[in-house]
C-alpha cells in the first residue's frame, strides 16, 4: 500500500515509535532533505548538531498536512489489521478532527507555535497508542495549548 516509504518507517509507525520530528520521511517532496534540515553546522561548537524541527523544516500547515495525513492512513491501516474496530475508528475520526482543530490554530496563532504543539501532541499520543490506546487525538491538551499557545 506504500511502496514509497521505507519498511522501517512502516514499523516504527506500527510499533508507535515513530517521532513526529520524521514526518518528512512520510512525503516525497521533503523525504530527501530530512538529514539535511535536522543536521545543522553549528560554529558555536565547531561541527554538526541536532536540532528540534522548526517552521524552518514545516514552513506552513501545508507543508505538515500531507505527511501528517500519510501518517493518519498507515496508522489506520495497521489499525484495521489488528482487526480492532473501535481503533480504526478513533483513529480515523480522531485523525479528522485533530487536522480540523491544527487548522483552527493555524488561523488563531502563528504557525512556529501550532508547529510546536503538534510535536509535543504527537509525542505524547505515541505512549498512549504503544497502551492501545488511540483515542485522544480528537482533544486538545490544554496544558499544551498553554505552554505553546497562549
Amino acid at each position: 500500500l506504500f511502496p514509497h516509504i521505507e519498511a522501517s518507517v512502516l514499523l516504527e509507525i506500527a510499533r508507535h515509535e515513530f517521532k513526529p520530528s520524521d514526518l518528512s520521511k512520510l512525503d516525497s517532496k521533503y523525504r530527501d532533505r530530512t538529514a539535511r534540515s535536522v543536521l545543522e553546522f553549528d560554529a558555536g561548537v565547531g561541527g554538526f548538531t541536532f536540532r528540534d524541527p522548526s517552521a524552518k523544516d514545516y514552513p506552513s500547515l501545508h507543508s505538515l498536512f500531507a505527511p501528517l495525513t500519510t501518517y493518519f492512513h498507515i496508522l489506520t491501516m495497521f489499525a484495521a489489521s489488528s482487526g480492532n474496530i473501535a481503533a480504526v475508528c478513533q483513529v480515523t475520526s480522531g485523525a479528522f478532527a485533530y487536522i480540523s482543530q491544527l487548522e483552527q490554530f493555524n488561523e488563531d496563532y502563528q504557525w512556529s507555535a501550532v508547529l510546536a504543539y503538534h510535536m509535543d501532541f504527537h509525542y505524547k499520543r505515541r505512549s498512549f497508542m504503544a497502551d492501545g490506546d488511540y483515542s485522544g487525538w480528537d482533544l486538545i491538551d490544554p496544558g499544551l495549548q498553554a505552554r505553546h499557545l497562549l
